[in-house]
């Protein structure tokens, strides 16, 4: 395993010198969001709370960290939420796969090859949402 001196976590590096200030949080998260999902940000049912407390560090901070592009980022968020069976979530994140340039062909491949790892009901459930997501984009 190759892991730098100055982790503490894991391989994972301390994220506490990585944090950006609120503001640029918020407009970071705003630019990777619009890239996703385009000018309307998704209505998930989180509570405005927990929806305030949770965007601005899942797609300022994660989702716009280095190492992974976002659309490698979307294809394993869908392909999370396949195997966890969240298909409100995942109608979301499906419409932003789709996006970023994943094709129909290409998600439908996933969920086949996930349905082998998380089961075939839930691999159904992917492949019914993916198809209530396209049919929704004609």
């Amino acid at each position: 395993m190759n892991c730098q001196k100055d982790i503490q976590v894991g391989c994972l590096k301390p994220l506490k010198g990585n944090l950006m200030s609120k503001n640029q949080n918020v407009k970071k998260a705003m630019e990777t969001a619009g890239k996703l999902f385009g000018d309307k940000i998704p209505e998930t049912g989180a509570s405005p709370v927990f929806a305030q407390a949770s965007f601005a560090h899942v797609y300022g901070e994660i989702w716009s960290r280095e190492g992974l592009d976002l659309k490698t980022r979307s294809l394993i968020t869908v392909a999370a939420l396949v195997a966890m069976d969240k298909p409100k979530e995942l109608a979301i994140h499906l419409k932003g796969a789709l996006n970023v340039g994943w094709t129909k062909e290409e998600l439908t491949e996933v969920i086949l090859h996930l349905s082998y790892y998380a089961g075939f009901p839930t691999g159904i459930e992917g492949a019914k949402v993916l198809e209530e997501v396209c049919a929704g984009s004609d």
